[in-house]
């Protein structure tokens, strides 16, 4: 037997290799269907409390720790505008745990359903409607007679509704900025 070198470009360019496909994770969350870029996922965990942390924001549920990580977990519902209250019963949700720009987050939800395969001429615009969550979205998936919001994790882990005010901000806008050589004092040291 003999090997044969071969021109890997007198080959054809297999079927739909210049058209993007891309695959989504898709889930419930507020009685509605979402998708999420298959590869900003890390896992997919079912619920367990959470720490909770003092001061958060009303999404904000707490922290978990996985495998020396400690991740943040934000109720979806609640930060991208689909519930105004949070739920107290979790049991049956699952926690999606994303790697979004270099960080780490989870997100509750209600159960996941599907990985799907989407391509680009089956991604449609997000319309613009005042008021809406469309901000948080990157794209309408077509998904046979079905459509799936496709969610802008760039977004979801920037900005979180702000109910008191009826608008998002960045997570971080309120927050004081922190001199890494400050000397903290307590109030009761005063």
């Amino acid at each position: 037997m003999t090997a044969h070198a071969i021109d890997l470009d007198e080959f054809e360019t297999p079927p739909g290799a210049g058209m993007e496909t891309r695959q989504y994770i898709t889930f419930s969350c507020a009685g509605q269907i979402f998708g999420v870029d298959i590869m900003s996922m890390r896992e997919i965990r079912n619920w367990s409390p959470v720490t909770p942390l003092p001061a958060q924001k009303p999404d904000v549920l707490g922290i978990i720790e996985i495998r020396g990580r400690v991740i943040p977990v934000h109720d979806l519902a609640l930060r991208i505008g689909c519930s105004v209250e949070r739920r107290t019963g979790r049991e049956g949700q699952v926690i999606l745990v994303l790697f979004i720009n270099g960080r780490d987050m989870g997100l509750l939800v209600d159960s996941v359903c599907d990985i799907i395969e989407i391509s680009a001429e089956d991604m449609l615009p997000v319309p613009k409607i005042e008021g809406s969550a469309a901000r948080f979205l990157a794209g309408i998936a077509r998904q046979g007679d079905n459509l799936v919001a496709i969610l802008d994790q760039e977004t979801v882990r920037a900005h979180a509704v702000d109910f008191a005010s009826d608008k998002d901000e960045p997570v971080d806008a309120k927050a004081p900025a922190i001199d890494a050589d400050a000397e903290f004092v307590f109030v009761d040291e005063l």
